[in-house]
């Protein structure tokens, strides 16, 4: 049979679209039925259907992973040899300096740039375990805080004191759990991320006003969904090419604030337009909703 809609091409799936007060099932070939899906989730303020189910039982059940514990337990041969560099350098009057551990080799889908990216961790929850623990091994998680926004993105500078190799241990440590994060947002706290995502989307097509720290942000989770081509829209080239283009540096504050809001009113714009017809695909849509 042909498609109830187009009545060109040949019906390929069933939907469920309301007119006249009802429910109805059309047979509808597949191009129609994207654009249908398009056009539900189209409207500006929603990022999703409207008839999204409770959430999934058991969403988020169970222990979180002991990351603190985890890195600890990995590195505990650190806090001898890093408590004997606080010793020495208490005797000179000063703390141990800390320099930046390179990790542009580390795996491109836990990076931006040449920062960690963490997201997972921060959606999860388990963020500040890490913190906790880079404290107590003197080492330090430096992230951006740029326009207001604290730790913008999630990307972090890894600075160390000491051995080089032990701090690319405790860097290996983190990406691992990061990658544990992702699994578990995705299988066990999808409405946890599901939710990151379509407020990050409804900003992006609503907001009126946006600094380039709180764009790099609400790019943070989206990235994560890009990689998992999650989005229909957009893909993680372009998504990534937004990320590298803005300046976290806030030569913007130096400019009067007529001129801030003149910036990120434009940016706004240009956001609301670009992100008009960026939606959750049918995969994220059963995973999510």
């Amino acid at each position: 049979m042909k498609c109830e809609l187009c009545h060109q091409k040949d019906a390929e799936t069933a939907i469920h679209v309301k007119g006249r007060g009802e429910e109805q099932e059309l047979y509808v070939c597949r191009e129609c039925a994207n654009r249908e899906r398009v056009r539900r989730q189209k409207k500006s303020q929603r990022t999703r259907k409207a008839d999204s189910g409770d959430a999934p039982s058991g969403e988020g059940d169970g222990a979180a992973p002991k990351i603190f514990e985890a890195i600890m337990s990995a590195m505990s041969d650190l806090v001898s040899d890093l408590g004997q560099a606080a010793e020495d350098a208490g005797r000179a009057g000063r703390e141990p300096e800390l320099v930046e551990l390179p990790c542009g080799r580390a795996e491109g889908v836990f990076r931006i740039g040449d920062r960690l990216h963490l997201e997972g961790l921060h959606l999860i929850g388990e963020l500040e375990a890490v913190h906790r623990a880079m404290r107590a091994l003197r080492l330090q998680l430096s992230g951006v805080t740029v326009d207001g926004v604290r730790d913008a993105g999630h990307v972090f500078r890894l600075m160390y004191a000491g051995s080089a190799e032990r701090a690319k241990r405790v860097a290996e440590d983190i990406l691992r759990e990061e990658r544990n994060a992702r699994v578990r947002l995705f299988e066990e706290m999808p409405r946890v991320f599901g939710d990151s995502l379509c407020r990050s989307l409804a900003i992006l097509k609503n907001c009126r006003l946006l600094s380039p720290g709180e764009l790099f942000d609400l790019l943070s989770p989206l990235r994560l969904a890009a990689l998992e081509k999650m989005l229909d829209g957009i893909g993680i080239e372009e998504v990534e090419a937004m990320l590298a283009s803005i300046d976290l540096g806030s030569k913007e504050e130096a400019g009067t604030q007529e001129e801030r809001d003149r910036a990120d009113a434009e940016r706004a714009d240009e956001m609301n337009r670009r992100f008009e017809d960026v939606v959750l695909n049918e995969r994220a849509e059963e995973k999510f909703l």
